[in-house]
Formats: structure tokens, sequence, C-alpha cells
């Protein structure tokens, strides 16, 4: 059922000054700092600016390496994908990031005792230290395999993972109270179902949400290869099974995207299927007290507490509706001061009747949000093309403002605006950058300022996570990504942005 379209707001051409910042990833040999030194690169422009006036325009336009903000980096080498949450937490004055770390090819590097590492950086924001540690050495080079956190009551963090659909097991740690670099015995939880080498009932992606009632769920892939969850009644020390809740097309799996309200709702958007096996659409949901509701509330089913499922994704609210020429991909999902949620995604519109491998040559991202009644959706800029064969929906990706609705970053490599390929000046080479958007409700439009510029890096697969505070902290990967599946150069980077 695949796919043959051929915009969008304004674009910036100019930002002020930047911090010309030319330092790349360092080497993968790089040795990992357990104690915290400081990783906070200096620029080499003339002078530093704060975000704000960067935004305002003077027409340095020809710096390479451009960054609108001070530019940090928490770990040389690290990547992960976008399916489990949250990847990156702010708690007690500190950023927290989860990644896996590539040592070559999949294949080349295995032998290195580093190779897929499962590492967490830790950034303290007022005294500027970088300090990282090993969460799981050598577990398997494949950024599904990045962790996701929870912060408990008594202020330890649960961190949760698995290996890529390789098996039935989901591994987690808890930490020393605010200490994201102290951790207990490693544990694990095997869940359901028959042994496969591949996907079958592996398991893949954690999520981590505590309930009102004091439980934790985590939603993964597992049993069917399709969505489940687990349980714990004493904040992560223990797990249960819990059940295997929706179902898809059968493909290859549904995909889910989950976020909290913190007061024991969780808000979900799910696919079909894969893109590249079903031309997708969206849908949302939500789960408060063990029962699955629609958008406007009207209930859809319970959890289910048993292997079988009874709820296809499909009959959850539809948020998009999806052709085979806009086959839907979720990237991110936060919920207003209202707790209503609002949707970042994708959309392969270029694929129609191609083979695997054929299409994704020109994506572009959409933004929907419900506001109370309705779903309102959008196409907002060019997410340019596939980060690699073969994965055709693969883009840049995007991250919205957990505090403001109106404000969202994205990843490309085309003019969001136009669609133009995006060649840097630094290197004459196409790369992804990331641009910085906002809604303008009056012209029903959004305005794109560049925040990376005349990169020789790609810029990649920002995070924003939720922070108490009035700064922003935005977290990216930085450097060449080949493969999922093991092989990367990116550094993890962050910039802590004013407010705004």
């Amino acid at each position: 059922m695949k796919r043959e379209k051929p915009g969008i707001g304004k674009s910036e051409g100019t930002v002020e000054k930047s911090t010309g910042e030319r330092d790349g990833p360092e080497g993968l040999g790089s040795s990992l700092v357990a104690s915290a030194t400081s990783r906070v690169l200096l620029p080499v422009a003339v002078c530093l600016i704060t975000f704000a006036s960067a935004l305002c325009g003077t027409g340095d336009d020809k710096i390479p390496n451009y960054v609108a903000g001070k530019l940090i980096q928490l770990n040389d080498n690290g990547a992960w994908s976008w399916f489990m949450d949250p990847r990156v937490i702010v708690d007690n004055g500190k950023l927290i990031v989860g990644s896996v770390r590539a040592i070559g090819t999949f294949q080349s590097g295995a032998a290195d005792p580093r190779w897929g590492n499962v590492e967490i950086a830790v950034y303290d924001v007022a005294t500027g230290k970088v300090a990282t540690t090993v969460l799981h050495p050598h577990l398997e080079q494949d950024d599904h395999d990045a962790p996701a956190f929870l912060v408990r009551p008594d202020g330890r963090y649960l961190a949760m993972y698995s290996k890529h659909a390789a098996e039935r097991k989901m591994y987690y740690r808890i930490s020393e109270p605010h200490n994201a670099l102290a951790w207990g015995p490693t544990l694990s939880v095997e869940t359901p179902g028959s042994d496969a080498n591949y996907a079958g009932n592996n398991d893949t992606y954690a999520n981590p949400f505590r309930l009102l009632d004091g439980r934790v769920l985590n939603f993964f892939r597992g049993f069917h290869h399709e969505p489940n969850y687990m349980a714990s009644q004493d904040d992560g020390q223990t797990w249960t099974y819990g059940g295997h809740w929706l179902y898809g097309k059968g493909g290859y799996s549904p995909y889910l995207k989950y976020v909290s309200d913190g007061k024991g709702t969780v808000h979900f958007v799910a696919t079909e299927d894969h893109p590249r096996n079903f031309d997708n659409s969206l849908y949302h949901g939500y789960l408060r007290n063990g029962t699955i509701y629609h958008s406007d509330g009207a209930r859809v089913g319970e959890l289910s507490t048993s292997t079988k499922a009874t709820i296809p994704t499909w009959e959850l609210t539809k948020v998009f509706q999806g052709t085979p020429d806009n086959v839907a991909w979720m990237i991110d999902l936060e919920l207003d001061r209202d707790a209503r949620p609002y949707v970042l995604f994708s959309c392969q519109i270029d694929g129609r009747g191609l083979p695997r491998g054929q299409g994704g040559m020109d994506l572009r991202y959409h933004y929907a949000r419900w506001d109370g009644t309705a779903w309102h959706s959008e196409e907002i800029a060019h997410a340019g093309t596939r980060l690699y064969a073969g994965e055709d929906d693969y883009s840049g990706l995007g991250a919205l403002d957990p505090k403001n609705p109106d404000v969202a970053y994205i990843s490309t490599d085309a003019d969001p605006v136009t669609g133009a390929p995006l060649v840097s000046q630094a290197d004459r080479r196409r790369h992804y950058e990331l641009f910085r958007g906002t809604r303008d409700a009056r012209a029903d439009k959004w305005n794109w300022v560049p925040f990376t510029r005349n990169s020789t890096y790609d810029n990649l697969r920002p995070i924003i996570p939720k922070w108490s505070d009035s700064r922003t902290a935005l977290v990216w990967m930085r450097g060449s990504y080949t493969n999922n599946h093991g092989e990367w150069t990116t550094s993890v980077v962050a910039v802590i942005l004013p407010p705004a």
C-alpha cells in the first residue's frame, strides 16, 4: 500500500552573532570521564551573545558552524531513537541525557569494549561541569537501546532500556538520590512469549510513567511486536507484566509516543504500522484509571491485563488522515497548560508506489493541536530528505517546546519554507540544520529562524526536556549518522537558552 505531492510560512535568512563554534566531535577513542570535568566548548567568534540577541539579525551569515548560543558538549559520541521517553530530564540543577556509543560499524567495532555502551551525561547547569558514566557496557550498538528516565519520590532515578527487538528482556537500574553518576546493580525483567532471533515477542523502547495510585507503568513494544506495558508497585524496584493493550495492522508494528500530565493521565499518539509498511494516519487517546479514552473523553475501552489486545489503534481519535501522498509518523507530543495535546509529526509525500529505498526525498513536518473539541493540523515546514536509504521516513526530527505550544525546533536539510537544499558555505555540502519556529496565530503561519547554520556536521534529533525554570534546555546529536543499527559519529551537545 505504498505510494507517488508534488508552502508554509516565513524563513528568516539572517540571525545575529553566533558563537562561531568550530570544534567537532572528538575522536571515537576519547576516554569516558567518570568524574565531573568541564566539556563546555569555548566560542571562537569575537564574542558570546544571548539567544535573544541572536534572533535580531545582523548579516553575519557566513560564520562556519554557527550556533545561536553557547554550545556545550555532553558526550563525544552518542545517539538515540525517538520512541523512548523521557530521554532527557532536568533535576536538582542537573541536565541528564542518555545515549548509545558507536565504535565503527555494527560489525567492525564489536570487539571494542566500548561498542554499544549505554551512557549517561550529566551537566551541572550552575557550574558548567560535565561528567559521564556507563550505565550498561557493551550492550548493543543500536540507538534504540537508549534509556528512558523517571524521577522517583525519594530523588533516585530509574533508568530503563532494552536491546533492539533482540530479546524478551527489559533492563533497569536505580541511582543514588539525585546522582545520575552512581547506580545500583543492573536488573532485568523478562516478558511473555516465545524466543525469536529478532522481533517476534522481543522488547524495544521504554516509557515509564507514574500514576495517581503510586504505580509506575512502563510502556514498551513486546509481545506480538506491539504495544505492551509492565507495572511496578515499588517505584521500579520490581516489575510484573501488565498486558498487550493495542494492536496494529500486522505488517510490522504500530508506533506510539507518550506524555504524562504528571497527575496520573498518560496521553499517547499512535500509527497503524511502520510507515514503510502502511500509509499511516495518526490517532490520539489517553489512559486514566485503567480506562482508555478518546480525545473528547468518550470511553474507548479498558486497559488490557492479558496478552490479548482488543483495541486497534484506528479506533482511537483520528488526528490526521494519511494517504499514499502523506504518510504520517509522529515525532513529539506535549501537553499545553490546559492538558490539551499538541503533536509534531512528519509525512513522506514522494513514495507512492515506490519500493523501499527509493522514496523519502521529500519529507514535510506537520503540527496538530487539540482545541478541546477537535484536532486541527497543518503542514509547517519542509523536512528535507531521508537520513538514509531503506528508512525512507527517517527525518532529522524535531522538538516541541513543552512550555509553549507555539514554539518548535526542527532538523532539516532543506529551507523550511521553500524546500531548497541547505548547502553549507563552510564545506559546500548539504547538511541538516536546526531551525526555531514560532507560530503566528494571527497570520496563521510559522516563522523560521536558523539556530545552526553553515555547519560542517549534521544537527539531528533535538530534544527539549521539561524543566521548571524560565530557561530552556535544547539537546541534540551533532556529527554524522549513517544507520540506526550501528554507525554514527555524532556527539551529544546542548544549549541552555535564556528566557524568551
